[in-house]
């Protein structure tokens, strides 16, 4: 009797030895399904951002210059009723068919066109942005942005609703993510000198729905505005809840204001840091 016990009790912490064994791990391969979430997240909105930042960009090339072409340079900053005083134009920045590398490092390929109705500072003015097999770093970039001027707020800065409808991001590896956002652009710096792009501050607010590249759904909604400069290659500070399939929550945090790569991902009390790129 006592040789059958002790067998029944070896066989009992084998089972949950095993068992624990494999809650961990599947513990484990669910905590870097998220993280991988998280990162997607993070590569999505640093590529839109870019696009935003190439915009604007072009934009004060233009104001510089009074809205003549620019064909001297990668990109080319094509425009069509290239007056200085009629509106509306075309904006054409073309990358051209192979990639050339831009400012921050980024290579690029393909065009953006934007429409607009008039200097973005004017109140009510409206940009319309689209995209022709436009690439950057060998991602694929689709869908239809707009930029409406609603004025200034209450501090004084002017604000812009920013909108993507059919976004769409294929990966290198064929897969894609899909998203559909609104924000609020609040130019905090810059205004002033409207002819030059780097003293460029914006404050991000509002959210995001979509796909991760894994197929998980997601919906994104900042917390604090998330900080933007014109002169660094990723956002540097604020917070953003991520919620993934309506299950998990996770909080991106983009840092203290310092222009480098960091940005930290929790979930519960994991927190993991990532290196942007």
């Amino acid at each position: 009797m006592k040789t059958k016990i002790l067998l029944i009790t070896a066989l009992l912490i084998s089972f949950f030895a095993f068992y624990s064994c494999e809650k961990t791990e599947d513990t484990q391969a669910e905590n870097q399904e998220l993280i991988d979430s998280g990162e997607s997240d993070i590569i999505e909105d640093v590529l839109w951002n870019a696009i935003d930042s190439d915009i604007d960009y072009a934009g004060n090339i233009l104001e510089s210059n009074g809205y003549k072409s620019v064909t001297d340079t990668c990109p080319l900053i094509i425009v069509e009723h290239p007056d200085s005083v009629f509106f509306p134009r075309t904006i054409t920045i073309d990358y051209g068919d192979s990639y050339c590398e831009t400012y921050h490092g980024a290579l690029k390929k393909g065009k953006i066109v934007i429409e607009i109705t008039a200097p973005i500072q004017y109140p009510g003015s409206f940009r319309s942005i689209s995209f022709e097999e436009f690439y950057i770093n060998e991602h694929k970039i689709e869908g239809a942005k707009t930029l409406i001027n609603k004025g200034l707020n209450d501090a004084e800065n002017l604000n812009f609703e920013a909108t993507l409808t059919g976004g769409k991001i294929t990966f290198p590896d064929g897969r894609a993510s899909t998203r559909e956002s609104i924000h609020n652009r609040e130019w905090t710096k810059g205004i002033e000198n409207p002819t030059y792009w780097w003293d460029n501050e914006w404050l991000l607010t509002g959210g995001s729905t979509g796909t991760h590249r894994d197929g998980k759904t997601y919906v994104n909604t900042i917390t604090e505005p998330i900080l933007v400069k014109a002169m660094c290659h990723f956002a540097v500070s604020g917070t953003m809840e991520l919620l993934i399939q309506n299950q998990f929550l996770l909080v991106l945090d983009f840092g203290d204001g310092e222009c480098d790569r960091i940005a930290t991902l929790t979930f519960g009390d994991l927190v993991w840091e990532i290196e942007l790129d």
